[in-house]
Formats: structure tokens, sequence, C-alpha cells
């Protein structure tokens, strides 16, 4: 279905008036609506509602006035650690050419992208949790602003829907409700529409006129990007293949959904019993009510709190009793309502049964802790079942490896959701966004843009080690005889780490050890292998780190920025002036005097 063709008449018409929706939609929406409820903590009125035996009406009332989203906290930490995956430390954006266009997407995408500056903190402040909550929703790219002539380059934005808004879609298309407008005096109900489809993506609004029968639609922006591909695509999560072949997501923590719902509903049940127990039912010692309704010069007394009468049309009329309200039973309080019995009845009634005239109604506890704690122990198994848990049965105190051990499982459910993030998500954003910038450049140049699109590696290890452990784990690989280039890649990472808060320091430090051509030698080894394995220029270098990139650094403010080839064909440089000024000068004359003296005529 394309827009604005016979059949998309038709089906708006459908989507509209009969509320069609695509054929997935139902189910899409119940998943969405049910994540909501620990994501986002919507209320679970379908949970709360439920029918609990012998349960009084008020306090079913109170149970649902009161609710609180008690397991969103745990569904937010582990969404935080779910987090841990766009640590920069963890995965990369490599960008592979060097020109104008590169440098400007980078910028945009990463350094000056609407709102959040780059999309990674997009992605992890809005897509990730959407993605949880609503996997069947949609992640499209479109222009912020439809621009006003083809000069003027797009400025394209990453745009999060959720699944109750796709209200139509196919092979060819997404068809997404934005809002409604109540129809007001003398006008119709209007609905507005955002259209993705290979070619276009239009905003319209359209409204039905039952009185011709008719659909009208106005177009309000319109962009052509002519892609070939529609620049949209699902948020995705577990894969749910239905009976008829089509293919839905369910959330990554869908496992954690039957033990967070019946945490929900063991607290409301708690909520319910607390009150009970807060204001538990009294019991009084009653009597039989002797009330007499007095009628037309007679007296008629209450049966079981019923009145039976007799009317001037000898016809007998029964009623509730005024004193006792149909209850038939009465108790005797004074004026200032205190409760009144005579010695006699007050002794039958401790002699025979032990109980005071008045008294509450002891309701025991048992049940009710043991609820609480069931309800606690949903909560755990919730974490349990999506791999959540591990932060709270691994101390400080373990060993590397065994917090890498236990935590193995959380890992592989942290690469499920990296590889979605990374490989689909982040770059199909890099892979539009791009296309709309230089999509009409590159098409008139005839350029193949995707070569300016970078390579993004996502996270494969989730351990993030103390710089004292990395220290420690450096220590361990020297004194075992690691190869000097490994141990140099781990001098960065603990670099890295520790100088983390301060880049120009890093930087300034790790570019030093990229460029010691000898890392990892004692100067003992250095000189056995001089003039063999390495030439006496590396060992100058080696020896002069700090004190050639002071000087280099004096010499050329940017040379910080430079190329790794160039930064060391400039230590070269000043490695072959001390090599040159170290050199010892043979007199000549001096030698000829010493070979004469040796070897007279």
């Amino acid at each position: 279905m394309l827009y604005q063709d016979d059949d998309f008449y038709k089906t708006l018409k459908d989507v509209i008036v009969d509320d069609k929706r695509h054929e997935t939609y139902a189910e899409c929406v119940e998943l969405a609506k049910k994540m909501a409820v620990h994501v986002y903590g919507d209320k679970p009125m379908y949970l709360l509602e439920r029918a609990r035996p012998r349960e009084d009406n008020d306090v079913k009332v109170y149970r649902i006035e009161n609710y609180e989203p008690t397991t969103k906290a745990g569904s937010d930490k582990a969404i935080d650690i779910v987090s841990k995956i766009f640590n920069p430390t963890l995965y990369s954006i490599r960008w592979q050419q060097q020109n104008q266009q590169v440098e400007e997407l980078k910028q945009y995408t990463l350094d000056y992208y609407p709102n959040y500056n780059s999309i990674v903190s997009f992605n992890k402040d809005v897509l990730l949790k959407k993605m949880i909550a609503d996997p069947n929703g949609l992640i499209a790219v479109r222009p912020k602003d439809v621009p006003t002539n083809d000069a003027t380059k797009v400025e394209p934005i990453v745009l999060v829907y959720g699944s109750r808004n796709i209200w139509f879609q196919d092979k060819d298309h997404y068809l997404i409700h934005i809002k409604t407008e109540e129809p007001g005096e003398n006008k119709l109900k209007t609905f507005y529409f955002e259209y993705y489809d290979k070619t276009s993506w239009i905003y319209f609004r359209s409204w039905y006129d039952a009185s011709v029968k008719e659909i009208f639609i106005e177009d309000l922006q319109r962009y052509d990007h002519k892609f070939q591909e529609i620049p949209a695509w699902k948020l995705r999560g577990k894969s749910r293949d239905l009976d008829n072949g089509t293919i839905i997501y369910e959330s990554f923590f869908s496992s954690a959904l039957p033990h967070w719902n019946l945490a929900i509903i063991h607290e409301s049940d708690l909520l319910g019993a607390y009150i009970n127990h807060m204001h538990p039912e009294k019991y009084e010692l009653a009597e039989e009510c002797s009330y007499q309704f007095e009628w037309s010069g007679g007296l008629y007394p209450c049966r079981g709190g019923k009145i039976k009468y007799a009317t001037s049309e000898s016809e007998a009329k029964i009623m509730d009793c005024p004193k006792c309200s149909g209850t038939g039973l009465t108790s005797v309080k004074s004026p200032f309502g205190a409760y009144q019995f005579t010695k006699q009845k007050l002794d039958d009634v401790g002699g025979t049964n032990g109980l005071l005239p008045v008294g509450y109604i002891n309701i025991p506890v048992e049940a009710t802790k043991m609820l609480e704690e069931r309800a606690e122990k949903m909560i755990a198994k919730g974490m349990w079942s999506i791999n959540m848990d591990i932060e709270e049965r691994v101390g400080e105190n373990q060993s590397g490896v065994a917090k890498v051990i236990d935590r193995s499982a959380q890992h592989d459910t942290l690469s499920t959701i990296a590889t979605v993030i990374f490989d689909i998500h982040t770059n199909n954003e890099f892979f539009f966004i791009n296309k709309y910038i230089f999509g009409i450049e590159a098409s008139s140049a005839r350029k193949e843009e995707d070569k300016n699109l970078p390579q993004v590696n996502k996270p494969t290890m989730f351990d993030i080690s103390s710089v004292a452990e990395l220290v420690n784990n450096f220590k361990v690989a020297k004194d075992s005889g690691l190869d000097r280039n490994f141990l140099q890649t781990r001098q960065i990472e603990i670099l890295s780490r520790d100088l983390s808060t301060n880049p120009d320091l890093k930087q300034f430090q790790i570019i030093m050890l990229n460029l010691d051509p000898l890392p990892g030698l004692s100067t003992d080894e250095i000189k056995s292998i001089v003039g063999r394995e390495v030439t006496r220029e590396d060992a100058i270098i080696h020896f002069n780190l700090k004190k050639f990139m002071h000087r280099a650094i004096q010499e050329d403010k940017n040379f910080l920025s430079k190329k790794m080839e160039e930064q060391y064909e400039k230590f070269l440089e000043y490695a072959s002036e001390v090599v040159e000024a170290t050199k010892v000068e043979i007199d000549e004359n001096m030698f000829n005097e010493a070979q004469s003296a040796s070897f007279p005529n």
C-alpha cells in the first residue's frame, strides 16, 4: 500500500472509521501494556481488580487507590545494569575514512546531535528503556524540519514510536498515529499521522465526512528521500513466531513478568491485610430488640428486625424496625456512649464463653508475614529470571575469577541486548543519518556516500575491573613472561582507566607509550640487543620518551593530533641528532702516527 493510491484511501477509511489495525496490533499492544507496568510504573488495573476471596469493597478501593509501583525499582536497576554496554571503554566507533564529509557526520552524530549531543546518549537514555518496555515499537529517522530548498542540508533526527500508535503497517509502509482532534462546533474529528515508505516521509491529517462518504487528506509536511528502503525498523526483543508465520517480539525482560506481576498482586493484598490489622472488626454483646411500633392505637413489636402492622384498609404491611435497622438486635448504651449490662448478663457471658461484652477480633498475622516475604521473593525471582540478581549474590571480597564465573549468565544477556543496540540500531542510525545529510550531494556527484560510515564495534566483555585489579593483573602478566607488546597494551588500559577524568594527560601518556619501541625492557636487556636486534635510535627514543614528547609539543602544538607515523618520524629525527652529537670523532693523523710508531722502517 502506497501513499494516496486506491488501497491507501480504502485502508485509511477503515482505520479511521472502523478502527482497523494491522494483524498483530492487539498482541503487540498487550505485550507493551504488561511491560509498561514495571518499566514505567503504569497502574496495572487488570491485576489490582482481580477478585480476592471474601474481600470487602472498601478494602478493594483502598488497595487500588493506594497502589505504588514497587516493581519499577527492580526494573530500573536491571536497566541500569544493561546500560553498562554504553561504557565507552567497552565499545568503539572507528572511522575508516578521513575527509570533510566524515568529519561533518562524526561531529553531528557524536558531538552536536540535537538535545542529546550524541546518538549514543540518545540510545542509552531513550532507546534502551523503550526497547525493553515495547519491543514491537518503531525506531525511525526523519528530517527535524523539511528544508526549503535543495541547497539546505537536512538535519535528521531519530524518533521512537510505541506499538499502540503504529496503526497500520506492511512491507511497503508504516502508518503512525500522532494525535486526534475531537470535533468542535460544525467540525469533524481529525486524525494526524506520520507515514514512512521507501521514498518519502509525510506528515498529514485526515478526516472522514459521513455526509459525502468520503475520506479527505491534507499534507502538512513532506520530504522525498528516495532511499528505496524504509528509514524505520522495529525495536526488537526476543523473537516470537505466531502460528501464521508472523514474528513479533517479546521484551528481553519478559521472563520476569510472571514474578513481578505476582509481586504486585501480593503487595496489593498486603495493603488490604494491613488495613484490616489497623482497623479490626469490633464485636459487642447485643440483645433481642424489644421495640414496639405504635400505629392507630396499637403496639406492634419487632420480630427479628421486622414489624408487621395493619393499615386502615385491613391490609398487613411489613417494615424494618427503626430501632435495630432490621437486624433484630440492639446494644445497650448510656447517653455517654458507654455499654451497659446487668451483672447477671455479664456473668452469663463471661462465665460461659470467656468473652468480654465489647472487644475486637484478633486477626492472625502469620499469613501476612508469609505474604510479605513472598512479595519480596517474587521481586528477587524476577531479577534472577533475567540474570540481573548477581549484584546481591556476589560480594566485593570475591576474587576476580569468581566474579567472572558468577556473572557469565548476566554477560550473555548483556551481549544479546548489545548486539541489537550496536549491530542493528546504531549502524542503522548512522546509515540513514548519513544518507539524509549527504544523499542529494552524493547522488549528484555520483559518490558512494556509504563510505563515510564508521565501523561500530559492539561490547564483547563486560567486566570493568578497578585500577588496583588492573595493576595486579599487569604484575602477574609481567612476572609470567608474557609478550612485551601485550604488556604495553595492558599499560594503556590502566592509564585509560586511571586518568579518565584528565583526558589531556591521558592522551599524552597513551601517545608516549605507543611511541615506545622497546616497552617493558630493562636497561640491561636493551644493552644486550642494541646493534643486533634493535637500532641505537630505538634505545635513545626509549630512554628519552618524555623529553622528546615535550620538545615535539613545544615545536608543534598539533603534534598530539598527528598520525602515529608522523609522530614516530619526528622522534627518529631527535634520536638521530643524539647519535650524531655523541659520535666519537677519530683524528686520522693521530692514527697514522701511532701506526708508524708500532711498525718502524
